[in-house]
């Protein structure tokens, strides 16, 4: 689905978690490199620049960022000292935000732009939990982003790195030349990019104030397809960006997101004073994706079928249902929507779509007949997570209703699996803490008023 890799990606990844990517680029090597003992440290390509074209479309742009400026004051200061951090600095507790553009339709992603080396140029990269890599498009026009690395940027293939992304990548460690690293990425929906590891340094403005320029790990790639936009993985591998940042005493091992229904957001990585209330809490389960473990599925007060696992990805635009679950579904769905006034119609690629008496124009037009919510009920510790219609229905730019919930077999998914995609985390904030094995998840709206608890 998507013409974005990233939207079935965690579906290869389920059933055996693999992860493929090949970049190809290079990156300087003025920058300090990470130590070995880091043993893969993905790329980081991360900066924090927030500049005024990155404003979210929902408007409100710049009251985020003014609450976060206010809360830490790291956002557009112009005085800022560059700091650098010591190895493993644990002590640190700080963070770094990066507001995100897109949606779930028509976009189907949400990217931040970031900037890396010497260049002041702003990159794109869509934000994916369900991989570790991360990489750019390099020297392949109309996508040239990247410019083509210097031989001195480039990752040999002995580096643990090099070690580190062919592991989350599943693929052999073996290069074409013991000179550079060469590594592929295919994504389930037929997208794949390859090319080479390089490093170079990225820029990160702090929650403390300070700006540091670590030197990450990540791939330069030829991409195939027509998406134009990098890749930013945020899972728990050793080359992720939020593993190679830890490493290196940057911040700890936690991110999360906010994605707005409107439109747009902000991720973050670090873990400066998370909020101490408002969340649901879950065990994280010792999985190469970021899973709260099993849980049952309801539609209301029906039992959609047996507790399957559930992972959490925001490189896929939409939610996957194993196939006893999904067909439950659509079968107490149909049933509803068979008492109401509306009629099933084609739009599109999504699957079930629904006309009313009249055009919808908002999802409470939506909720006078679909008002049921899904409910994800945990097996650890007895967490659940609601789904309310917003977070599977769409309005179409035809003013249908329609369901963005796909049935995750013919997406080639694990049989036992249900992928939550953005379309179930849209105005939530979600929270993957590494360091205590963790996921956690509440509203989006308590952060918006209080920035100062979270960073």
């Amino acid at each position: 689905m998507g013409g974005k890799g990233a939207a079935l990606l965690v579906a290869l990844l389920v059933a055996a978690s693999i992860l493929p990517v090949i970049p190809s680029c290079s990156a300087d090597a003025n920058t300090t490199s990470l130590p070995e003992k880091l043993l893969g440290i993905k790329y980081l390509r991360l900066k924090f620049l927030v500049e005024p074209t990155l404003a979210s479309p929902s408007g409100d742009r710049d009251s985020l960022i003014s609450s976060f400026s206010d809360a830490s004051g790291f956002l557009h200061q112009q005085k800022l000292k560059t700091s650098l951090l010591s190895p493993l600095d644990t002590d640190r507790r700080v963070a770094a935000v990066f507001p995100l553009q897109g949606n779930v339709y028509p976009s189907e992603k949400f990217y931040a732009q970031m900037s890396f080396g010497k260049s002041q140029n702003l990159y794109s990269m869509d934000i994916d939990t369900g991989s570790d890599v991360a990489w750019l498009p390099c020297q392949v026009p109309p996508q040239a982003v990247y410019p083509q690395p210097s031989a001195d940027k480039l990752i040999r293939c002995d580096d643990p790195r090099c070690k580190a992304v062919h592991a989350s990548t599943h693929q052999k460690h073996k290069c074409k030349s013991p000179t550079r690293c060469d590594f592929k990425v295919e994504y389930h929906d037929g997208f794949s990019a390859e090319g080479v590891l390089i490093a170079d340094t990225v820029v990160l403005h702090l929650t403390d104030g300070s700006v540091v320029h670590p030197s990450v790990a990540f791939g330069c790639m030829h991409a195939q397809g027509s998406n134009p936009s990098g890749m930013l993985g945020l899972g728990s591998g050793e080359i992720s960006i939020v593993s190679q940042l830890s490493s290196q005493g940057v911040f700890g091992r936690v991110t999360g997101h906010c994605l707005y229904g409107k439109g747009g957001g902000f991720f973050f990585l670090g873990d400066a004073r998370l909020p101490p209330s408002g969340l649901t809490w879950a065990p994280m389960t010792r999985s190469n994706y970021y899973s709260p473990g099993p849980a049952s599925l309801l539609w209301g007060t029906r039992s959609l079928g047996s507790s399957r696992s559930v992972l959490l990805d925001s490189g896929t635009p939409f939610t996957y249902f194993a196939l006893q679950p999904y067909n439950n579904f659509i079968s107490a769905l149909t049933n509803k929507v068979s008492k109401q006034p509306l009629k099933r119609v084609k739009d599109s690629k999504l699957p079930y779509c629904w006309t009313g008496p009249k055009p919808f124009k908002s999802m409470s037009d939506v909720k006078q007949y679909l008002e049921t919510s899904l409910e994800l009920r945990f097996d650890n510790g007895g967490a659940s997570m609601t789904i309310p219609p917003e977070n599977y229905l769409i309005i179409s730019n035809k003013g249908n209703a329609c369901l963005g919930i796909f049935n995750g077999s013919e997406a080639g998914l694990n049989r036992d699996v249900i992928l939550i995609g953005d379309i179930s985390m849209l105005d939530r904030l979600v929270i993957y803490d590494n360091d205590k094995r963790r996921i956690g998840w509440g509203s989006c709206d308590g952060l918006r008023k209080s920035v100062t608890s979270l960073l």
